[in-house]
């Protein structure tokens, strides 16, 4: 498979999953393939899935790499999981968000509510295999 064949799939993988926020299928595609490029030999996508404000995020075996499209380019974020103590959700009305407390502090990501907890326990499950 190519780059753009995995963005693809990963796409519509966070789309038929109700993974996803606001961002147009185009730039979700574009972000994926850049976190698909930043991933190292033998690594692997556990769980693609966009937050509410539109970023797009691949959580592998080793860490949780973020992508969000800006003006002109892409900015990138990641956490390797020995930084990350604990993930939990809360949620409220429409939103849900997850809450990863990590040693430089927390971090929270909107996610969609009724999805919340299917995406914290799929990243606390991925945490435990990287241990």
């Amino acid at each position: 498979m190519d780059i753009n064949e995995i963005a693809k799939d990963t796409y519509y993988f966070s789309i038929n999953n109700n993974l996803s926020g606001f961002i147009t299928k185009r730039n979700a595609i574009k972000c994926f393939e850049q976190l698909v490029a930043k991933l190292e030999p033998g690594e692997s996508i556990h769980l693609p899935f966009i937050d509410t404000p539109g970023s797009c995020y691949y959580a592998t075996q080793h860490r949780i790499i973020k992508c969000s499209k800006k003006l002109f380019g892409f900015k990138f974020k990641e956490w390797k999981w020995d930084q990350i103590k604990s993930i939990n959700y809360l949620k409220r009305g429409f939103t849900g968000t997850l809450i990863l407390n990590t040693v430089h502090g927390e971090v929270k990501i909107q996610v969609c509510s009724y999805k919340a907890k299917f995406v914290c326990n799929r990243l606390n499950e991925t945490k435990k295999i990287a241990k």
